[in-house]
């Protein structure tokens, strides 16, 4: 405090400096949350050599009566996917099943495979998970037709 023409003045510096390096530390990290996002949603999808994978693992010829069909949202319902041997599930224009519709499915969500005779269903580290029969799931998971699988806002259920 100093007295100023007989008036007591504050000196507000003291308490002015902490807010604006506490506004300025806020800004710095509300940036960065913005560029992470842009850098991991710009980056391309990690692909494994179809080739080389092919040779290692024999080719099983695999029943082609399952689907992947949307059941909601409603623009979208009756969209019929066949799950032959692998079937990748999101928004990248990469993907089998194109989702750029659905704001809450990641860039590559989840993905459909055969392992023996079992269909399997495996979260590819997506933000809001992968939901079978409203039960989340945290491993790849063995699916069966009739199964109701959510997927960001879209719904899918395994049919012949």
């Amino acid at each position: 405090m100093v007295l100023v023409d007989g008036l007591l003045a504050t000196n507000y510096q003291e308490f002015v400096r902490p807010l604006q390096l506490f506004a300025i530390i806020i800004i710095l990290l509300f940036f960065l949350r913005v560029a992470r996002a842009a850098i991991v949603e710009s980056k391309a999808p990690i692909r494994e050599k179809k080739a080389k994978r092919e040779k290692r693992q024999p080719k099983v010829k695999a029943p082609k009566w399952l689907y992947l069909e949307v059941k909601a949202p409603e623009d979208a319902a009756g969209e019929r996917f066949p799950i032959t041997t692998e079937l990748t599930v999101g928004r990248s224009a990469s993907c089998d099943v194109n989702l750029g519709y659905d704001q809450y499915a990641s860039t590559r969500h989840a993905r459909f495979f055969r392992q023996d005779d079992d269909l399997i269903v495996e979260d590819l580290g997506s933000t809001n998970g992968v939901w079978i029969d409203d039960e989340r799931i945290e491993a790849p998971t063995v699916i069966r037709r009739g199964d109701a699988i959510r997927i960001g806002e879209t719904l899918f259920e395994v049919t012949r």
